[in-house]
């Protein structure tokens, strides 16, 4: 039999009757693209009285015709007498359906519905009755061209040869192009899957193999174990040539390393990485992980970062792959970052998962925010803390549009589920938990998340049982039946901390403050007013717009906000819940100056009025460490965006930069970058030379001391060395005469010796673009990056060519991307947004992005985080009421299904208005505060 013994077909019920076509009650309205009978669901989500139960799949792709085969048999469960079962399907052709019984199978008809990517099996007389079912189905399709659903791979080996292979990637909803299913999160099942094969390949999927039976083709069929439950996007398969590396972690769990056998040295990092993070969560969720083995598979062709499947997490080379002579600290700190994600997932989302995609923070965010979590206390040595901050000021650049969407919002397309990948689900995702995190202490938090995930195991969640968790820590039942044993937290014996205080005294009500940070899109700007002992707070949204519809319903918007503040005279943090619009704090005396968001531990910018600003720009003049690097990256963070909502005058703002000449930190030092380096970005793309080259000039004073002490090494902390080859690499591309001496002299030895010269990793990004600036050069670094088996060392010669100021190379090099052979199709958004920043590149960028939108929609698929990377990224430079007008007449002549709709055109179109408005007020500004402050 087909299905495992487990299945008891003989107890099963079987419908004797199929007639007509209805779905409960709901009546036939929708035409079918394929059929002349109507189709008989109107929705786009499936019903939910037919619930899958269990999967039994055989695949058989054919890595020659790039076709598969497959069968699946479907354990359904109806929960109420139906006349037609639907589930999706996409682009798979059904050779075959059947309603099998436990004497004999009977043939189904099937009505399919395109435009909802749904299909209906039905037979005329026939009555689904209440019960569980067996459906089979038969069919086969083309493997994908795209990175989605059941698509083909190929790379091509140091001695040329061109080698394919087959994997997947199906969330959010490409599980349907694989096989015909129920593809929706909530609808979670076990699968039973088998790969049949060539002898030459392997195949690896969620579970351990149990057997590989030779089948009497010659071929094989791998036969694996059956899944936990789990939702169809989680399900993943892979058949290739890969070669792997194992090792037990100290739970016992089999982990693994996959790669092209040609890279598989580069796969002991990740593998030891995975090890020490698997081991973290399982004691930190005081859950055992689940499964007896979990894969890690670099994938040649990918086109996100890394995908979570549940025991083979997928990923990009350049996300797993580590070679110790090549790779970059940067590149050790990713790699850690993406593999710290991908396995909080197996808890945040596969264990618990989102009930629907519309809270689909409650995977991303928890994932990201657990990747500082684990990693600062798993491998203290890379300094996570110091980039977490950037991850807020990064989603609240997009959360002061009107543009953007509440954390938690609705969806229901594919387009609209793929446009809830974005920095508002994972990045304000992570950051409103790391400031609840914050509010309630770090111990409360864990143990509220741990209830969280060991009340809702295997079920699907919505916020509001997470502020439950949260807030019901104590009342938990069974919850110290695990190893934690909540170490007496609850204690009411317990000595009063701040955790048990609030939830043994005070009413803390967790939903009531987080559904203003979920349900409501934005974030507030705090003023804050001192007089004498007296600070009166006001809050109101940020809102980069101007003169827009929107902007007078923004005193509707409220938040609870946790403040947090240290004054002059106290460095001890204080805090206090900002309820109402306005309030009032006391202190206990006058001080000179109060600073809020300590830390950045909330989600707000701030402003200080009645010279709050003044006091604390003398403060960072006389001594700066007064304050932690992460709140003079604040500071200078708020008041640049002040700047862009006409608080504060652009001269005060930079006022506060001048202090940057005696910083040396990474997080201010960037920060620094960030706000005034795109000043000069914008003067760029509008012909505004002699101002552009004055503000240049003052830059390179600003850092020259520091610029001046980093060497030429390795040497130093992560963040150290992170530093240096940002400013070695910002000071050669201004061509400053010591840094641009080295680099040649480097690129001269390293191309003498053909580039077999170790030069340190951390600057050899900065030794390559300068070489990239002359034909011989780039054409040799065009060699390198053809041989290289290093994905770090790829990435980094990649980018140094797009760097370039050599025009007819930055256009080869995108129509190379295009065509996917040198340059690889997964990395061309990436190669067109750097190659759009390149003061010779951005016109070429923008032309090259309309030629070929049609092509990269169809690559990328409408919604991507791709496509909206490139929306916003190749544009948003741009400020004059011209391009405004081409980048709005290009977008809107696009039909709604090519984008013309996209949340990402409507984000590009405000940035240049945004930028249009700054420049227009503030050039005049600019110029006159760079001649009285020439450095």
């Amino acid at each position: 039999m087909f299905f495992a013994q487990s299945w008891c077909l003989c107890c099963l019920t079987f419908a004797v009757l199929f007639c007509g076509l209805f779905v409960g009650n709901h009546a036939m309205t929708v035409n079918t693209d394929t059929n002349e009978l109507p189709f008989p669901w109107d929705k786009i989500r499936l019903p939910e009285t037919v619930k899958p139960q269990r999967y039994d799949l055989l695949i058989h792709p054919n890595l020659t015709s790039l076709t598969f085969t497959g069968v699946v048999r479907i354990l359904i469960k109806v929960e109420q007498d139906t006349r037609a079962i639907i589930l999706h399907s996409k682009n798979l052709q059904i050779s075959k359906a059947q309603l099998l019984g436990s004497r004999h199978a009977h043939d189904l008809q099937i009505s399919e519905f395109e435009a909802y990517e749904q299909i209906a099996l039905f037979s005329d007389g026939f009555t689904f009755e209440k019960g569980n079912h067996v459906v089979h189905l038969e069919f086969y399709a083309n493997l994908s061209d795209s990175f989605h659903g059941f698509y083909k791979g190929i790379y091509t080996t140091n001695s040329g040869e061109v080698r394919m292979l087959a994997s997947t990637q199906f969330e959010a909803t490409h599980a349907r192009a694989a096989f015909p299913c129920f593809d929706e999160p909530a609808f979670k099942a076990n699968f039973t899957i088998r790969v049949r094969r060539e002898s030459r390949h392997i195949s690896i999927s969620n579970m351990p193999k149990l057997r590989t039976v030779e089948m009497a083709d010659g071929l094989l069929e791998d036969q694996f174990d059956t899944t936990v439950k789990m939702s169809t996007y989680l399900v993943a398969f892979i058949i290739s040539d890969f070669q792997s590396i194992s090792k037990k972690s100290q739970h016992g769990v089999e982990i693994s390393v996959y790669t092209v056998p040609e890279k598989i040295s580069q796969a002991e990092y990740a593998l030891n990485t995975a090890v020490t993070l698997l081991d973290f969560y399982d004691d930190y969720f005081d859950i055992p992980y689940p499964l007896p083995k979990h894969d890690l598979a670099a994938i040649p062709d990918f086109q996100s970062g890394a995908m979570e499947n549940w025991g083979l997490s997928t990923y990009r080379e350049s996300g797993l792959l580590f070679d110790s002579e090549k790779s970059s600290s940067s590149d050790k700190l990713g790699i850690t970052k993406v593999i710290a994600h991908e396995l909080a997932h197996q808890w945040f989302g596969n264990l618990v998962t989102m009930q629907w995609w519309n809270d689909l923070w409650l995977n991303e965010g928890f994932a990201k925010f657990m990747e500082y979590v684990s990693v600062n206390i798993t491998h203290p040595e890379l300094q996570v803390d110091d980039y977490f901050l950037e991850k807020c000021f990064t989603a609240m650049s997009v959360d002061s549009l009107t543009s953007s969407h509440p954390i938690s919002t609705p969806v229901e397309n594919p387009a609209e589920i793929s446009e809830m990948f974005d920095d508002v689900s994972y990045r304000k995702g992570a950051c409103i938990l790391n400031m609840l995190r914050d509010f309630l202490t770090p111990e409360a938090f864990k143990y509220g998340i741990i209830h969280y995930l060991k009340t809702h195991s295997y079920q699907n969640t919505v916020n509001a049982h997470l502020w439950e968790s949260l807030t019901n820590i104590c009342s938990s039942d069974g919850l110290d039946s695990g190893r934690l044993k909540l170490d007496g937290f609850c204690s009411k014996n317990r000595a009063e901390s701040p955790a048990s205080k609030w939830f043994m005294e005070d009413s803390v009500d967790v939903r009531a403050i987080m559904d203003t940070w979920t349900l409501q899109e934005g974030f507030p700007l705090i003023t804050v007013e001192v007089k004498g002992q007296e600070v009166t707070l006001k809050q109101e949204r940020f809102l980069r717009e101007a003169n827009s519809s929107k902007t007078s319903n923004t005193s509707s918007f409220r938040w609870q906000v946790p403040l947090t503040y240290i004054t002059s005279h106290s460095s001890a943090v204080q805090r206090f819940l900002l309820k109402s619009e306005k309030d009032v704090l006391y202190l206990p005396e006058k001080v000179d100056w109060i600073k809020f968001n300590v830390g950045l531990r909330g989600y707000y910018i701030v402003h200080y009025e009645l010279g709050g600003w003044d006091a604390l720009i003398n403060q960072l003049q006389q001594n700066h460490s007064v304050f932690s690097s992460n709140d003079r990256a604040s500071l200078i963070h708020d008041i640049f965006q002040l700047v862009s909502i006409e608080k504060i005058a652009l001269d005060k703002a930079l006022n506060l930069s001048l202090y940057l000449s005696k910083e040396s930190e990474i997080m201010p030092v960037t920060q620094g970058f960030n706000e005034l380096v795109p000043l000069y970005k914008l003067m760029e793309k509008r012909n505004m030379e002699e101002l552009e080259n004055q503000l240049k000039g003052h830059l390179v004073k600003l850092f020259k001391a520091l610029i001046d002490r980093q060497s030429w090494s390795d040497d130093g902390s992560v963040s150290e060395r992170m530093l240096r080859n940002y400013l070695l690499l910002f000071s050669c591309i201004r061509r400053y005469p010591s840094c641009v001496n080295t680099a040649t002299q480097l690129f001269q030895q390293w191309t003498e010796s053909d580039g077999k010269m170790w030069a340190p990793t951390d600057i050899s990004l900065v030794v390559y673009t300068e070489g990239a600036r002359s034909d011989e050069g780039w054409d040799f670094l065009l060699e390198k990056y053809k041989r290289s088996v290093s994905p770090s060392e790829k990435w980094m010669i990649k980018a140094a060519l797009s760097y370039s100021p050599l025009a007819h190379k930055l256009q080869w090099l995108m129509e190379r991307g295009i065509e996917g052979e040198i340059i690889k199709i997964q990395d061309l958004p990436s190669l067109i947004i750097s190659v759009s920043k390149n003061p010779k590149g951005f016109k070429l960028a923008w032309d090259f992005l309309k030629t070929n939108w049609g092509k990269l929609v169809k690559k990328f698929d409408l919604g991507s985080s791709a496509i909206s990377r490139l929306t916003v990224g190749v544009t948003d430079q741009y400020s004059t009421r011209e391009m405004l007008d081409e980048v709005q007449s290009f977008f809107g002549s696009l039909e709604q299904d090519q984008g013309s709709g996209l949340r990402s055109v409507q984000q590009a179109l405000q940035r240049i208005q945004q930028n249009i408005r700054w420049m227009d007020r503030n050039v005049p500004l600019l110029k006159a505060w760079l001649d009285r402050n020439s450095l």
